[in-house]
Parts: structure tokens; C-alpha cells; sequence
């Protein structure tokens, strides 16, 4: 049975190294992004779901999916 879990606030987490994006499908209100990501803590997460709106895609100024997926992921240009 699963015990109640308390929310903790962070200031930071661990930087993603890389990502891979396995399967995209649209949905009504944008993309769902399946991807495995690269911790730089040398850990790695396995099928990863990720929405991404089309609203969000219209305000990181592209239709690329993966442009929209890095730029939520915090992969700028510098």
C-alpha cells in the first residue's frame, strides 16, 4: 500500500546531458513526446511522456517538435 507522500520544493535538479526522442503523436492540443533522457548524474530515464502544446511551440516560435522539445528541456542557443 502506498503511504502518503509529501510534496518537496527544490531549488535545482540535476542538468540533462541528452535526450532521444523514441515516438511523437498529436493530440488535440499539441504533441505527446515519448523520450529517454540523460542525466548528468550518470542516471537515466526510460520512456519519459512529455506534452508539449501547440501554444508552447507557437511561443518557443517554431512548429518543430524537437525544437519544442529542446527549448522546454532548457537547450538554447547561446
Amino acid at each position: 500500500m502506498i503511504e502518503d507522500l509529501e510534496t518537496y520544493d527544490y531549488e535545482t535538479g540535476v542538468p540533462i546531458r541528452t535526450f532521444n526522442i523514441i515516438d511523437t503523436h498529436v493530440t488535440a492540443e499539441g504533441y505527446e513526446v515519448h523520450l529517454n533522457v540523460d542525466l548528468d548524474s550518470g542516471y537515466e530515464l526510460e520512456d519519459v511522456k512529455m506534452k508539449i502544446s501547440f501554444e508552447d511551440l507557437a511561443a518557443y516560435e517554431t512548429e518543430d517538435v524537437h525544437e519544442g522539445v529542446k527549448y522546454a528541456l532548457g537547450f538554447f542557443t547561446k
